[in-house]
Order: C-alpha cells, then structure tokens, then sequence
C-alpha cells in the first residue's frame, strides 16, 4: 500500500508518505499563509525521496478539522485536484482525535483537546484512557472557555493551542481541579499519525472513508467570521 497523508487545519502543515514497508516519511512546515505555497513543494519531495509519482499513490488521507478554515480548503482542494486525474481511495479524520491518538497517558485519565476557534471560543473534545487507547466521551463542538472549564473533571490533560490564549481561564482556581498542561509538542494533528492510525487495526475507526461529494467539504464546526455577520440579531 502508498498511502499519502495531508494535514492543513493547524499552522503546522504536515504531509506524509507510506511507501509500502518502508518507515513513514514526514515533511513540516509553520505558518498559515504559507500553506498554499508549500504543499505541492512537501508533497513533491516526499515522492522523489520514495521515487515515487503520484498516480502511484493508492490511498489518501485527510485532515477534515475543525482548525482553520483557509488551510483546510487548500488540502481538499489539493486532493480534489489529485482525484480529478484519477480515483483512489480516501479517508478523512477529525482534527481533534488525531491530537488525542498522539497523546499517551495513564489508564482511566481524562484529556480535552482544546483548539482556538477565534472570536473567543474553543473546538473540544473530551476524552477518557481505556484499554491503551482514548474514547470519546463527547461530541467534538465549539465552546466558551468557561463551557469548557465546567466539564473538566478534578484532574486533566489539556491540550492545543487554545492554550496560548486561554491558559488563565483554566487556571482561576487551581485549588480545585488538578490540570496537567501539555507542551506545544502535543499540541496539533500530523500526517504522520493519520497513517498511523490508519494501519493500526485497533484505531482505524478514527478514518472514515470518503465516498460522497458531501464528504469532501472540511468539519467547520462553526460559520465563518463573514458568515456569522450577516445573520441577523
């Protein structure tokens, strides 16, 4: 199997390659606006590093968010333009479970992975270790700092990048709940751990597959900043 994998929604672009049995191969790079400039360069060095070319590839993966919505439109654009030549397989993973199959904690922790969705308000999940793996214990949405701080139990993890700005709402009363803040190492999702968890026979509910027109629209989870505007009061 060559599976090539796109990560857009976070600033961290990310794409990966599986080139049968050899090791994964992962390419980076920071910066949102930069995302557009430099997939097809990452892309394009992965599969001459492998020697491969892309109508090679048999399998695609995809980051479908929430994160941000410009990097998100530039991977699905990507892939559609890839499908438009010829058919393959696809699958996409949300955002937020892709940071939290990163994460390895003790049996029975809790762990919020908390994005900054912008204009005050945070993407989240919430999530419980069983069995050396993270169950979802709620739908992934989009909430108040405060919404957030409520559902969190006497100890957590927390992770994401929601934390640079609303570290302090969850730290109020440290007396009373026990939150383990993760490092930015931990903070956003990568290609690599899609095709991770896309071989990993235990994890690959995390990927649904993507077989419909609807399905090749990004998880926003929330209107635009100009779509939010022209609702009415």
């Amino acid at each position: 199997m060559k599976i090539l994998s796109l990560e857009t929604s976070s600033p961290v672009l990310s794409v990966a390659l599986k080139n049968e049995t050899n090791p994964v191969r992962q390419k980076t790079c920071e910066g949102y606006r930069e995302h557009v400039e430099n997939m097809l360069v990452l892309i394009h060095s992965l599969l001459q590093d492998e020697r491969l070319s892309l109508k090679e590839i048999d399998t695609f993966l995809i980051g479908r968010g929430p994160g941000s919505f410009t990097g998100l439109r530039v991977g699905f654009a990507t892939l559609k333009g890839f499908l438009a030549y010829e058919k393959r397989n696809c699958y996409g993973a949300l955002s937020l479970d892709m940071i939290a199959a990163g994460i390895d904690a003790e049996e029975g922790s809790f762990l919020g992975i908390c994005l900054d969705a912008r204009r005050g308000k945070i993407y989240s999940r919430f999530y419980e270790r069983k069995k050396d793996a993270w169950q979802a214990v709620s739908e992934p949405g989009v909430l108040l700092p405060e919404e957030v701080a409520s559902r969190l139990p006497q100890e957590s993890h927390l992770a994401g990048d929601a934390l640079l700005k609303f570290r302090h709402e969850f730290e109020r009363d440290p007396g009373r709940k026990k939150i383990h803040f993760l490092p930015e190492s931990c903070w956003y999702p990568s290609a690599a751990q899609m095709i991770s968890c896309f071989l990993n026979d235990g994890r690959h509910d995390l990927l649904k597959p993507l077989t419909e027109p609807k399905d090749f629209v990004p998880l926003y989870f929330r209107l635009s900043e100009a779509e939010e505007r022209k609702q009415p009061l």
